[in-house]
């Protein structure tokens, strides 16, 4: 049966002396890197990938993708899509996700807060003041504590940057573009005077956490065609993910291998991409293991007893995307030795040579 596995953050997203993955038992992965083809593809945005996958093409006729209206169906009370119908077209929805914005030298930069670093009762409460104050501008709700969404009472003809391609950079490379960036760009700073103004921030600030000192308005657009699923079956935990299989008409299923290998599925594993965003190796690394624990050790298994048939593994990272495709008829291949992760990534991004003595510093090689 034919997978295929979407796994961001399985790239490390930087060079180091030294490798992430060092010491790392990892023998299944390295089975199928050595039996498989793999090559790197240009650097493409998670969401367009995930949009590509499902059918919709990148900013048609210069319209975003809907993301937002997306990953707003895909959470937990979202609603199967009946394919004999077209989702709703007229249905506008903005990510309006709560970060933390802090100075990093001269920069403002901006960080995504973890799904354990704010409980559902401070949700409700800094949503309630975003509702207070933008009355005329639509309505906020919050679906989990860590992401929020913004109804707008008009169409927001504004060209705004997903969280995933900011976090941890400085904002100032990321504002709003197009026709009514500057409103956008208004409201923005109108909320992050709220929420800076919110004793609520106050108190989180005291007790040692981090404050909710801003929104980022993302994913702007209505979903005026319907997705269509590249494989039978979808396994998905993100919201976005999900919410694509639904408006294809499918229902998104858990995460299982046992079930996976039993039809064809795509499955997307994001255990590893808020470590790579946040470089936070360690917990990078816990990850790791339990990938190769949970999928790639008995995926090499069921691969070496025939159990499957086409196994395709495609990690988008900050500097390009990894495809890797492995056949049954590939088991065969006695002559292959496993193929160290570490040494992959070293190869995807090299450290920079030493500047030359007497001259300038020679580019790193590719």
């Amino acid at each position: 049966m034919p997978i295929q596995l979407l796994i961001p953050g399985l790239l490390w997203p930087s060079a180091s002396l030294v490798g992430p993955a060092s010491g790392l038992a990892l023998p299944g992965l390295e089975r199928l890197l050595g039996l498989g083809r793999w090559r790197m593809h240009d650097f493409e945005p998670l969401e367009r990938q995930l949009a590509r996958r499902f059918g919709l093409p990148p900013d048609k006729d210069g319209a975003p993708l809907p993301l937002a209206a997306l990953r707003r169906l895909g959470e937990a009370g979202g609603h199967a899509v009946d394919p004999r119908h077209r989702p709703d077209a007229d249905a506008v929805w903005l990510c309006a996700d709560p970060v933390n914005l802090s100075f990093a030298r001269e920069h403002l930069l901006l960080n995504s807060f973890a799904e354990d670093e704010l409980d559902a009762a401070e949700a409700a409460e800094l949503v309630a003041a975003l509702n207070d104050s933008f009355a005329d501008l639509g309505h906020f709700e919050a679906c989990a504590p860590t992401r929020w969404y913004l109804r707008p009472a008009a169409a927001a003809r504004v060209k705004l940057y997903p969280l995933d391609d900011v976090v941890g950079r400085p904002v100032k490379h990321f504002l709003p573009e197009g026709e009514d960036a500057r409103q956008w760009q208004r409201v923005m700073n109108e909320a992050q005077i709220v929420l800076h103004n919110h004793p609520l921030n106050r108190v989180r600030e005291e007790t040692g956490r981090r404050a909710v000192n801003s929104l980022w308005l993302w994913g702007a657009g209505a979903l005026a065609a319907q997705p269509r699923a590249p494989l039978p079956g979808v396994q998905a935990s993100a919201p976005l993910f999900a919410g694509l299989a639904r408006a294809a008409g499918l229902k998104p299923a858990p995460l299982c291998l046992e079930t996976a290998l039993r039809g064809g599925t795509l499955v997307m594993l994001d255990t590893l991409l808020r470590a790579a965003q946040q470089r936070d190796v360690d917990s990078w690394r816990a990850g790791l293991e339990t990938l190769e624990r949970d999928w790639f050790a008995p995926l090499a298994a069921a691969l070496g007893r025939g159990g499957i048939d086409v196994l395709h593994l495609s990690a988008p990272g900050d500097h390009g995307t990894l495809e890797l495709d492995v056949r049954a008829r590939d088991r065969w291949k006695f002559w292959c030795k496993p193929h160290a992760f570490g040494a992959l990534l070293k190869t995807l991004a090299p450290l920079p040579d030493p500047p030359l003595s007497g001259a300038a510093s020679a580019p790193a090689s590719r």
